[in-house]
């Protein structure tokens, strides 16, 4: 009895593996930023597989993804490893959000419900008032406000742009700088009051004097090392 040749999925089935794969890739993602993976880390596919819960076919898609990212490379082995994201990469990083955030703030201010920022504005008051610098909450929030301003921007290209070069700095092995807890709350208020005001210059100012703080702050703990 003749078998017809497997042609791969069906149509109706594509969606579903791409959403599978980018499910995979957020949550290998979130691994990668929490140090739940480390530098150098060699990636054990089976074993990444069975703890996040997907089959090996979306785990490979997002792995994929991710060495075309440079956040994984490969070893002279042909092994997978999580790569080192160094300290010029990170400045460079930052030197690019730099000059797009403060644009895309801009677009934002005014353009954002105010029931969206309200609710940041109460995780970002209320992160000020336990003082705790190693809650994870900050650097998930962090994401979130900067996700916001992307999102209402207004231009995708632009907002894809930033999102690629800020998962590199949240990459970066000093991200957890201890000092800069409140201080980037207060930041974060004023970027959210600037936005809710509607004015697009002091979006802009809030938000690039905020990503030059983060810069000096990489620099003055490199310079105590």
């Amino acid at each position: 009895m003749e078998t017809e040749p497997d042609t791969g999925p069906l149509p109706d089935e594509l969606p579903k593996e791409r959403a599978l794969g980018n499910q995979a890739y957020e949550a290998v993602l979130d691994l990668l930023v929490s140090g739940g993976l480390h530098p150098g880390d060699p990636i054990q596919e089976r074993a990444l597989a069975t703890q996040l819960g997907f089959s090996r076919t979306p785990l490979r898609e997002a792995l994929h993804r991710l060495e075309g990212e440079r956040l994984l490379e490969r070893g002279a082995n042909g092994r997978l490893f999580v790569r080192q994201v160094t300290v010029q990469e990170i400045l460079e990083a930052l030197h690019v959000r730099r000059l797009l955030e403060p644009d895309a703030a801009a677009r934002a201010a005014g353009q954002v419900p105010r029931a969206v920022l309200e609710r940041l504005r109460a995780r970002v008051q209320e992160l000020l008032a336990c003082n705790e610098p190693g809650n994870p909450e900050h650097q998930v929030l962090d994401a979130d406000l900067h996700g916001v301003i992307c999102n209402y921007c207004d231009n995708e290209m632009l907002a894809g742009i930033i999102g690629e070069v800020r998962r590199k700095t949240r990459m970066f092995s000093l991200k957890r700088l201890d000092r800069r807890l409140a201080p980037v709350c207060h930041e974060h208020l004023a970027m959210i009051d600037a936005l809710e005001r509607g004015d697009s210059e002091e979006a802009a100012r809030q938000t690039a004097e905020h990503i030059d703080n983060i810069r000096a702050s990489i620099l003055e703990k490199l310079a105590r090392w």
